[in-house]
């Protein structure tokens, strides 16, 4: 008999009348949900959890043990076989024969569950190389922390196809705290990637259309007015008519119309298409926001990180856009600095101010902003990190893979 919890996994996937967003939605929480109840059963129905007990050392279980574990394997198997997601599970202090994958794994990436666990580093391998050095510093950071990991990669199948892998994955402790295992799920999220491309991709080059048209149309119109008022109030003033005042302010209000519709153009495309255009638009950004607020707002960039890619290079200025504005409407602050550099074939783009911090209410959870900022990072292949200071407020944190836009 299945455990009680059981009832709540939806079997029935996918929800009939929903759109592939709700579904997919719908997918990931309830599978989260299952995971971690999957992980109870596993922890609460394991005759040594609850005593520490360890196996004999001769290798064979206790009296009677074997049947429950038997039990429990079986029942787990056959939740997670029903769930529309890569399950997995790996003991760090056990061989590879005591790991498990699901057999979703073959539909997924077109390896079988034995062909999958004969490799110990399978996995390691078939990650794409631009990801690579970001999920080592965020496994990484799991094993030494404990924290969760939660992060998009790209991994190749076997037929050389790209896939987008949502994963989930938790360390499992024993009571005295050493590590036990690793339990984790991984959902395919390669066509919810290519629409949040298309969506981004559409709205940038709407973004970019509409700035030439307000610099080519608006602002050429804006310039002719601008040039026949000017011959006007020239005339005006040798004849000595008192109208030549009114004709001057005219020319005044027409030529502050053409540098609001220059403003407007730039913040539509601010970044040039060209190496040092990412690096030209930050420092000019730094420099307008500190002096539209009268803060200090510095870039730094040692050594110089070229960016052929435009739309790469735009991301990750709407990126250093966000973050510099959260810091000053929602931070507080009066110390901004703005980081680029590379090494070894990889990004880093950090913003760090010395505002407030995080709000300690917890109703205030994080706004529109910050998705948009996770999902630019996701559509160029890198992760974004907000954290701490060191000393105080926040820091945000890009990482990408550069190999490809240099």
């Amino acid at each position: 008999m299945l455990p009680s919890f059981a009832a709540k996994i939806p079997w029935e996937w996918p929800l009939p009348g929903a759109t592939s967003a709700e579904r997919e939605a719908n997918n990931l929480s309830e599978a989260e949900r299952a995971l971690q109840d999957l992980a109870q059963v596993f922890l609460q129905q394991s005759p040594f959890s609850n005593r520490g007990t360890e196996w004999p050392s001769n290798g064979a279980p206790p009296p009677g043990a074997e049947a429950p574990l038997e039990n429990m394997e079986a029942k787990y198997r056959a939740l997670v076989e029903q769930i529309p997601a890569v399950v997995f599970m790996a003991y760090l202090d056990k061989g590879i024969g005591e790991a498990y994958v699901s057999p979703q794994i073959e539909a997924a990436l077109g390896f079988s569950q034995s062909e999958w666990l004969e490799d110990p580093v399978r996995w390691y391998s078939r990650i794409h190389p631009d990801d690579k050095m970001r999920w080592s510093v965020e496994a990484a950071e799991m094993f030494v922390s404990g924290k969760s990991l939660r992060s998009a990669y790209r991994v190749l199948a076997r037929d050389g196809r790209v896939l987008w892998f949502q994963c989930e994955a938790k360390m499992i402790r024993r009571e005295d705290g050493r590590p036990w295992f690793i339990h984790g799920v991984g959902f395919d999220i390669t066509e919810r990637k290519r629409l949040e491309e298309a969506i981004l991709e559409i709205s940038a080059q709407e973004q970019r259309r509409i700035a030439q048209d307000l610099h080519d149309g608006l602002g050429q119109h804006l310039t002719g007015i601008a040039f026949m008022s000017k011959v006007l109030e020239e005339k005006l003033c040798d004849r000595s008519l008192p109208e030549a005042a009114e004709a001057a302010k005219i020319v005044q209000m027409v030529n502050q119309a053409i540098d609001n519709t220059r403003q407007l153009a730039h913040g539509l495309h601010p970044v040039a298409a060209e190496g040092a255009g990412l690096m030209s638009a930050l420092k000019k950004w730094a420099s307008e926001v500190q002096e539209l607020f009268h803060i200090r707002c510095r870039f730094h960039c040692e050594r110089a990180v070229h960016i052929h890619d435009v739309m790469v290079a735009t991301h990750l200025y709407r990126i250093a856009q966000e973050a510099v504005n959260n810091a000053i409407r929602h931070g507080k602050s009066r110390d901004i600095v703005i980081r680029l550099k590379a090494r070894n074939g990889t990004g880093t783009l950090s913003i760090q101010d010395d505002g407030v911090g995080f709000t300690t209410d917890p109703a205030k959870r994080p706004g529109m902003g910050l998705s948009i900022m996770n999902y630019r990072a996701d559509i160029i292949g890198g992760s974004l990190k907000v954290q701490p200071s060191d000393e105080h407020g926040i820091a945000v944190t890009c990482m990408f893979p550069l190999r490809n836009f240099e």
